[in-house]
């Protein structure tokens, strides 16, 4: 991802508030106002303009604190992603970053990970790590299956895990 200026250049327009993540615009500053003007995108980051180009949040961000553009991609660490505290940001691959996601809306066990095996009629679960799939061992108790797939999520992701 390309990106088109530099943190002087947006320290013109705007200021970054590392402690709540929040944005102002200069302009509106100077009149004694607040605002923030942008919006929630797609994928529910937040966007705003700087410049006459569209930014995400987030790398604004890192470019405001860290004084350049990330080289990868951003982790909200917390999983909000309109939370973009200094704090809670951090560099990472790709990869990394689809291991720090929520529990998927697609899942029917309420676990993380954590399925039904119908052949073995056992709870299991799998954990992804370079496109290898690890699988658990088989349980009669989903809580058995929970605890061995946090344990193994946790082996395998690091500090990106997260458990749903």
């Amino acid at each position: 991802m390309k990106e088109h200026f530099t943190r002087e250049e947006a320290s013109q327009f705007i200021e970054y508030h590392q402690e709540s993540g929040m944005f102002r615009r200069k302009k509106f500053a100077q009149r004694g106002k607040t605002e923030f003007r942008g919006w929630v995108d797609h994928k529910g980051y937040l966007r705003t303009q700087v410049a006459g180009k569209s930014v995400l949040c987030h790398r604004l961000a890192w470019l405001m604190h860290y004084g350049h553009w990330p080289k990868g991609e951003i982790d909200h660490i917390n999983g909000d992603r309109q939370d973009n505290r200094i704090s809670n940001l951090r560099a990472c691959t790709h990869q990394q970053n689809n291991h720090n996601q929520p529990l998927r809306t697609t899942n029917t066990s309420g676990v993380k990970g954590v399925y039904w095996h119908s052949r073995q009629r056992k709870w299991r679960g799998q954990v992804c790590l370079n496109y290898k799939i690890h699988i658990t061992q088989g349980f009669d108790e989903i809580a058995d299956a929970k605890a061995a797939v946090i344990e193994l999520r946790n082996k395998l992701h690091g500090d990106f895990a997260n458990h749903g």
